[in-house]
């Protein structure tokens, strides 16, 4: 059998783990059972744990992979290649690699003339923790230059959903088909309303949350983790509304 495939029992593994990921509830953030199951084949892959994976190491956006700059950097080190830090602070962040099989060493920056430039700089998170998301977009062009037998096709955390735009209105209707234009880029919601969202699903009639699923998908937004800040409201509401069993 190539290498290239996934041998018979550990496929048979991998689809174990993601129904019991999925009966489990704790992972509705990540989606359907199938969902589940791909992040756990992008993991395989990787050569990343499952556990790893579903607790915050892989996202799966619209069939491209995300993972955190921490297990980026994890994996460049537990390859055997080193990695310094030449600067990172409010401004620019280089990092320097060398790979331990060759030799070969290269050099990335990413700076906040290059943030703004991509429209970054004003959102939130790039604010709050910019010396985290400097140092996010520096390891992952390196990554790309020196180590893409390490890290694959994988993007870091944020980088694909930063270039997209999700189109939503308030109500959660399907948006009509409108003329190509420039717009703002959508606040998504903060870690602790994900949390929220996640624990109300537990407990949210499988039917009405079916419905809101459906809505959210078909605007492209497939996780908890990428529901705009202007729907937030509507969507804890509705949730809370229809409860399986109302508390006394």
């Amino acid at each position: 059998m190539s290498n290239l495939m996934i041998a018979n029992n550990d496929l048979s593994i991998l689809e174990t783990i993601a129904q019991s990921a999925y009966k489990s509830g704790l992972y509705s953030g990540v989606g359907a059972k199938e969902k589940i199951f791909m992040v756990l084949m992008a993991a395989y892959d990787l050569g990343i744990k499952p556990t790893i994976a579903l607790n915050g190491g892989i996202w799966n956006i619209q069939g491209k992979i995300e993972i955190s700059a921490r297990l980026m950097t994890s994996m460049i080190r537990r390859a055997g290649h080193s990695l310094s830090i030449k600067q990172c602070d409010a401004t620019a962040c280089i990092i320097k690699g060398k790979r331990a099989d060759n030799g070969d060493e290269a050099e990335a920056s990413f700076t906040m003339d290059d943030a703004i430039k991509a429209g970054l700089a004003s959102r939130d998170v790039w604010k709050k923790y910019t010396e985290d998301m400097l140092y996010s977009r520096a390891i992952s062009r390196l990554g790309r230059r020196l180590f893409p037998d390490v890290i694959g096709t994988a993007y870091v955390e944020g980088e694909i959903r930063d270039e997209q735009v999700i189109d939503v209105t308030p109500n959660l209707d399907i948006p009509e088909p409108k003329p190509k234009k420039e717009t703002p880029p959508v606040e998504l919601i903060a870690e602790d309303k994900v949390g929220r969202l996640v624990l109300l699903s537990k407990e949210c009639d499988p039917k009405y949350l079916e419905a809101v699923e459906n809505h959210l998908k078909e605007m492209g937004v497939n996780s908890f983790s990428e529901i705009p800040v202007s729907l937030y409201t509507r969507i804890e509401k509705g949730m809370m509304e229809n409860i399986k069993v109302k508390k006394v």
